[in-house]
């Protein structure tokens, strides 16, 4: 049986599809918006459901419609609006039974699937099968019954993380750049991605689901055969060795470091870039610590992490006075210089931020621009590479969001003055200079924030502090923070990740597709 559905419905099919009965019910009484909304959604049920059994289906909608009629006009003086969803109050009884029924009708197949159309941009014609009808039409021919249920977006994606309702949807999220493709699922242990070149390509995976005992051991083995080499970039920041508690924070990114690797196949490329303040205070102690977190992450992919340096790595806890040690830093590393990731055509541009300005401001300075431009000019097949930039200090502001605490110095400096001690001095025009050299995406750090946005097509992406160095306005709570770049041919897939509780585990807060 197959069913299309609206992004606006996606949620409701969700809960239908998991069994999750009183977040639907939750859902209804919300507010009248999301009730008419699922008054809608029932409307359209039998022009969207596609099976060999839509009458009978189409009767139990029916019932379901009465029976919230019913109850939101004539089950009490209270005027629709007044009508919300309380834990206080014991649910309505024939409404959960009305609501569990119509979850059996999309969770009684053993296999489901969500088809996955190709995200909106550059050729978004090209595979239109994947939200076409008639498509769907043709593969429940192929599953009349409840032997599959087939999930089909009635258009193309926008904002892909809309489907994140859908458990396991991180897996195809992850590998976005190989959509269009599908994901196949069932009650057990049992997700699988597959990428799909063509309709017929999607066609023969549901001839598979059909005629296999095991359909899930050759859906398996059919991905892994068109599974490509992947690339990565995995971006921390402002690990601050030698600042209280980082030793602690860091032992636990270790361990979110190699729970994220294992979703990640051992034949993939690897590298690790750091955008500054891996230290707190250029100490020799602090320094050690870090050679040692970098032998790990060198350990688990071959080849030394990408460092460029931060504010703290050169000043006493980050403040230069009157210039303070910046001349050191201008010679240490022998900035500017580049790097290539061959297998990725990938050239890291490495800028050190911190040649002038006092406490925490930062400059990139015109002889580093100059001198990266005479890199780049000496570079053969240039055109082909993607130039991506590295760096330490923010280039435009970075809202604080609602889990950040101010600390005892942000309180009592005015606001103006303490964002100006932190800013990057020629940010302007560092811009037009990346602009100018068509780079693509910046990566940096200092905020201790993750965020993405852009500027005159260049996503410039921010790390938070890899080792939670923030206060938290929750008292234990903290923000450790990563960011995984996927690179493919025509797509660089940035998620950022962040784990609020100790030992709680790192969830996606936002992912970005950047079409190259």
């Amino acid at each position: 049986m197959g069913y299309r559905f609206s992004l606006e419905s996606a949620n409701t099919v969700a809960n239908l599809t998991f069994g999750r009965v009183m977040s639907c019910y939750r859902d209804i009484y919300r507010s009248r918006k999301s009730y008419y909304e699922f008054m809608s959604f029932l409307d359209q049920f039998h022009e969207n459901f596609y099976s060999n059994r839509t009458k009978r289906y189409v009767k139990s909608i029916r019932q379901i419609q009465e029976i919230l009629y019913r109850h939101m006009y004539m089950d009490s003086n209270q005027s629709m609006d007044q009508i919300k969803y309380d834990d206080s109050c014991f649910p309505h009884e024939d409404v959960l039974n009305a609501l569990y029924g119509l979850s059996e009708v999309f969770g009684q197949c053993k296999v489901k699937s969500l088809l996955l159309p190709r995200m909106g941009g550059e050729n978004e014609h090209c595979d239109d099968y994947m939200t076409s009808f008639e498509t769907l039409h043709t593969i429940t021919k192929i599953h009349q019954g409840n032997s599959c249920l087939i999930l089909q977006p009635q258009e193309r994606l926008y904002n892909a993380t809309i489907f994140d309702v859908f458990p396991n949807f991180d897996i195809a999220l992850r590998q976005a750049d190989l959509w269009p493709a599908v994901l196949f699922w069932d009650g057990i242990d049992n997700c699988v991605f597959v990428p799909v070149h063509h309709e017929n390509d999607l066609l023969s995976l549901y001839q598979v689901i059909k005629y296999e005992r095991n359909p899930f051991r050759e859906i398996k083995r059919i991905a892994e055969e068109r599974r490509k080499k992947s690339n990565y970039i995995f971006h921390l920041s402002d690990l601050h060795f030698g600042a209280k508690s980082a030793n602690v924070s860091a032992r636990r990114l270790k361990s979110l470091i190699k729970t994220q690797l294992s979703e990640i196949e051992l034949r993939d490329n690897i590298s690790f870039v750091i955008t500054g303040d891996a230290v707190d205070s250029p100490t020799s102690t602090a320094e050690n610590d870090y050679k040692n977190f970098a032998d790990y992450l060198k350990e688990h992919s071959g080849k030394e992490p990408i460092r460029v340096l931060g504010n703290h790595d050169i000043n006493h806890h980050g403040l230069a006075i009157f210039h303070g040690r910046q001349h050191i830093a201008n010679s240490t590393g022998e900035y500017p210089k580049i790097q290539v990731l061959e297998e990725q055509k990938i050239i890291l541009l490495l800028f050190n931020s911190n040649t002038n300005g006092n406490l925490a401001e930062g400059e990139i300075g015109i002889t580093q621009m100059a001198e990266m431009g005479n890199l780049l000019d000496g570079f053969p097949n240039l055109s082909k590479y993607t130039l991506i930039a590295i760096l330490h200090h923010h280039l435009l502001p970075i809202p604080k969001p609602n889990y950040y605490d101010q600390r005892w110095y942000e309180k009592i400096i005015p606001r103006d003055l303490l964002d100006a001690s932190l800013r990057l001095i020629d940010a302007d025009l560092f811009l037009e200079w990346l602009s100018k050299r068509n780079v693509k995406i910046v990566l940096h750090g200092h905020k201790h924030i993750p965020f993405v946005t852009e500027h005159n097509k260049i996503k410039i992406i921010s790390c938070g502090s890899s080792t939670g160095q923030i206060t938290h306005k929750e008292k234990g709570k903290t923000y450790i923070s990563y960011n995984l770049l996927k690179i493919s041919e025509k797509t660089i897939t940035c998620t950022q990740y962040a784990e609020e509780i100790y030992g709680a585990g790192a969830e996606n807060i936002r992912t970005k597709v950047i079409k190259l």
